[in-house]
């Protein structure tokens, strides 16, 4: 599958003051541990996914803690340092809602439903590839990340909040704690999991497409001073910016992987700089935001919010899910608490 080029175009048209001024919070977030986080995966580091020499043989040439079989493709493709034939070999479907997506018979030429989705799951399915260092519990919870002491809700006082429950928090598709096999209770991925299915609001609002019949390059359009730019100036669009490409230069097409919504590199940080926050009022492009769970885009369920802010870990979704967002509203006073 041809890569097609896919590039955040802000059309800039001078931010008022009150636009402005609704940014609340750290912008200028540093992290405390380890950006990279779980993904040092136990001391091994980078070549626990990108195994420098040999692909999957190169980490040891494990199938599920078992010896690989003479002639067994372990993820050799790109030096994919885990094996992937359990995944693509399973016919494995994830399944929500009504959208499908099938992983049976992919190849690493296959585009981003190999590289953004097998190889993830190559680690994360508990069900057909467990990873031989995947405990089944969030790394933040693990290590008493997850509770912050902040300004919640709209009475503005200091409080002391468990945001998670005490059960373990799963980090495993197909094997989570309920059914084994499961897949049918996260998010969906895929081809049918498109832009112009889930954010139909935002493209009838300010966000449109534009195709170079030439070079087949797809440009994401978003007009300041419209109800979706309006949004964008309040948070930005990391994760819609990551969209994989449909490969048809069909405006509206590009869908959700498993990278769309997590950057695997860092976990707790995100910076602006290039990723779609640059556009918000008043920022500069080296602002940088907490986040957590490898989430692509500010997320920081600790954030100072009030009536007039909504929190990053909402604003995230309602880049997709833009009807139900006060921008899609009418608001342009409602802001960001990072």
């Amino acid at each position: 599958m041809k890569k097609i080029l896919f590039v955040l175009l802000v059309v800039v048209i001078a931010a008022s003051a009150m636009m402005a001024q609704t940014i609340k919070g750290n912008t200028a977030y540093i992290p405390a541990t380890d950006v990279q986080g779980a993904h040092e995966n136990g001391g091994r580091g980078c070549a626990g996914c990108h195994a420098p020499h040999s692909g999957g043989r190169g980490a040891g040439g494990q199938v599920n803690g078992t010896p690989a079989a003479a002639g067994v493709v372990l993820g050799d493709s790109g030096l994919w340092g885990t094996d992937t034939s359990s995944i693509t070999a399973s016919g494995v479907s994830l399944n929500f809602d009504g959208y499908t997506a099938s992983l049976a018979g992919l190849t690493w030429a296959s585009g981003s439903m190999y590289t953004g989705v097998a190889t993830c799951l190559s680690c994360h399915d508990g069900n057909l590839s467990k990873g031989a260092m995947m405990s089944g519990q969030a790394y933040e919870q693990s290590f008493g990340l997850l509770n912050f002491a902040t300004n919640v809700g709209s009475n503005g006082q200091a409080t002391a909040v468990n945001l998670y429950g005490s059960a373990p928090i799963p980090t495993l598709l197909g094997n989570d704690g309920g059914a084994v096999g499961d897949y049918s209770n996260d998010h969906p991925v895929g081809p049918m999991a498109n832009l112009g299915k889930v954010a139909a609001a935002a493209l009838g609002n300010g966000l449109t497409y534009t195709v170079n019949a030439t070079t087949n390059k797809l440009t994401m359009v978003v007009t300041a001073g419209t109800t979706y730019g309006n949004f964008v100036a309040m948070y930005g669009t990391p994760a819609v910016s990551s969209l994989a490409d449909a490969g048809n230069g069909i405006a509206g097409q590009q869908y959700v992987v498993c990278t769309t919504c997590h950057n695997q590199h860092v976990q707790n940080v995100y910076g602006g700089g290039g990723h779609g926050v640059v556009s918000i009022a008043g920022l500069s492009t080296n602002a940088k935001f907490q986040t957590i769970f490898y989430v692509n885009g500010p997320y920081n369920p600790g954030a100072p919010y009030d009536p007039t802010h909504v929190p990053s870990t909402n604003a995230f979704c309602l880049q997709c899910h833009f009807s139900h967002s006060s921008q899609y509203f009418g608001s342009t006073t409602v802001g960001t608490a990072f």
